[in-house]
């Protein structure tokens, strides 16, 4: 695995502390998702594996190194949940432990990456704090984090954590285009994912970003009745209904801020509400707006708790319906106001 360019002083620091003192049993790498902490795991995995290491890395010709390409190295185990859970359950700490109580076949010692550490339930938790109090002498454990709260203090105490720093904005753009994303679709992924660029790629390979586009452009064509609702919201069915729903929530709090006279561009949807004057134009009715937020992000939430069934359509023919009459009240009012002006 090469290491992706904002963590490479992370990367000189952890090879200083080897040369010096040598590496602890347990490294709890901790960062936002999207910048690449399993990236960074693995690098230093194959590197503690690799028969010829050097402060680059792992040589990567060895028989480790080729082992490990191969996807077979017998001395690495990666632990994370199983397809359709999201939780890693006991039985997965008693294969790390039956694993390491083996001694290592072809590398100097062996390896175990745990990830996200924070969806491990109660009883693997304690189960792996046995092993972290008594750690085999040939192994090193790669903990990833990304909600370092909710992680047993118990567990944290036990092992040196390392902070990944996302990368700047700029940093992210340019690796971004370097892997031959569109400079246009990296600032809207980037801005859609801020700090993220590893998310923001996935974005752009799966054509989200398009998706958001055409989203978003379908918006403006309701908010200048220059498309009929039947329509709008076939389309919108037809994309994943917790992303349609964050994003309709993204665009009402845009909306609001926009009516603060913050800058356009500073805004997530910044292009909907450049090139609408339908909704530049007039002062809305803030409570109304509000209570259209409020709406949105109670339907947000209750999508990403799991009990969100409610049928698609009609949720999101109301929603836009609510989103035109905030819209006409605020050209109503403009309308009195025009006709209160004296002559």
């Amino acid at each position: 695995m090469s290491l992706l360019p904002w963590h490479h002083s992370t990367w000189h620091d952890l090879v200083r502390r080897q040369h010096h003192n040598g590496l602890p049993h347990a490294l709890l790498f901790n960062g936002r998702q999207g910048i690449g902490k399993h990236a960074f795991a693995l690098h230093v995995a194959q590197w503690r594996l690799c028969i010829q290491p050097h402060d680059d890395g792992a040589c990567g010709h060895c028989h480790s190194c080729l082992l490990w390409q191969a996807g077979t190295h017998p001395d690495v185990l990666i632990c994370q949940p199983e397809e359709g859970s999201r939780q890693i359950r006991i039985d997965a700490i008693r294969h790390i432990n039956q694993f390491l109580s083996q001694t290592p076949q072809i590398s100097a010692c062996q390896v175990v990456v745990i990830r996200p550490l924070e969806v491990m339930n109660l009883n693997a938790a304690n189960a792996l704090l046995k092993t972290l109090e008594e750690p085999p002498g040939e192994s090193l454990l790669l903990l990833e984090t990304e909600r370092i709260g909710s992680v047993l203090p118990t567990l944290r105490s036990r092992c040196q954590r390392l902070v990944l720093a996302p990368p700047s904005h700029d940093d992210a753009q340019q690796w971004l285009v370097a892997q031959g994303i569109e400079g246009e679709h990296a600032t809207i992924a980037l801005r859609f994912n801020p700090q993220a660029p590893l998310q923001a790629l996935q974005w752009c390979q799966t054509e989200r970003v398009k998706q958001v586009q055409q989203w978003q452009q379908q918006l403006q064509q309701w908010s200048e009745r220059n498309i009929a609702l039947q329509a709008i919201s076939t389309d919108w069915g037809k994309l994943d209904f917790t992303d349609v729903i964050a994003w309709l929530h993204q665009a009402v709090n845009d909306w609001l801020k926009q009516q603060m006279g913050i800058d356009p561009k500073a805004l997530m949807f910044a292009e909907l509400f450049q090139a609408s004057a339908m909704l530049t134009d007039a002062t809305v009715d803030k409570t109304k707006l509000l209570t259209l937020q409020k709406q949105c992000q109670a339907l947000h939430a209750q999508l990403l708790s799991g009990h969100g069934n409610v049928n698609k359509a009609l949720t999101i023919e109301s929603l836009l319906l609510d989103w035109r009459h905030v819209q006409s009240s605020a050209l109503a009012a403009k309308r009195q106001h025009h006709h209160e002006e004296p002559a």
